[in-house]
């Protein structure tokens, strides 16, 4: 077991005609994990603020989870609920362009990393993203294709690689090489999960 930053936003949506479907999204960042509730609140603004520009206004963010080490099972250290109390719907998404996609069906933005498997293929990270902008009928909107690219970049304030030190692994320091994004719709079959316990 090891110090390591780590963060799950969650976010729902409707699906299937039914509001409040949950999906998630982890990350883990090379900088040190906060000292305290106040910084695991500004990590979390951090990463909401390059979401958002992602999302549009029907996908909120609903909870964050932060974890301070690397264990598999770890328990979180830190949680926040936006939707006051479970009486509002979270912190909607600021993208402009509509979604048109089905619930199960995603974007996919990869990080190539300088490390490589057994078979000498180079390993990456990928995030998969709902609620996105498509032309059918399996390629992605030019202009969300360009928000997505900027989400995977540097740039602060929307690049999720300028928050907290960059990206990494979970079980590894990382060294980003590259990214960018899968310019074809894929899926990302959603499972209704119970709430996150309390820590113990």
């Amino acid at each position: 077991m090891a110090a390591v930053t780590g963060l799950i936003t969650i976010k729902s949506f409707t699906y299937r005609g039914v509001a409040g479907e949950e999906f998630s999204s982890a990350y883990h960042f090379k900088g040190p994990p906060p000292a305290d509730s106040a910084s695991w609140s500004q990590l979390a603004t951090d990463v909401w603020t390059c979401e958002s520009k992602i999302y549009g206004p029907d996908v909120h963010l609903v909870r964050a989870y932060g974890y301070n080490d690397d264990a598999e099972n770890a328990q979180h250290v830190w949680s926040n609920d936006y939707t006051a109390g479970g009486t509002g719907p979270g912190i909607p998404g600021s993208r402009l362009l509509a979604n048109n996609m089905a619930g199960d069906q995603a974007a996919c933005v990869w990080w190539r990393t300088a490390r490589y498997n057994s078979r000498g293929k180079p390993i990456y990270l990928r995030k998969y993203i709902h609620a996105g902008v498509i032309v059918p009928p399996d390629g992605l909107n030019v202009t969300y294709d360009t928000e997505l690219t900027n989400f995977a970049g540097s740039a602060a304030g929307t690049g999720i690689q300028s928050v907290h030190g960059g990206l990494r692994s979970r079980s590894h320091d990382e060294s980003v090489q590259a990214a960018g994004v899968i310019p074809w719709v894929t899926t990302r079959t959603l499972k209704r999960r119970g709430k996150r316990p309390l820590p113990g």
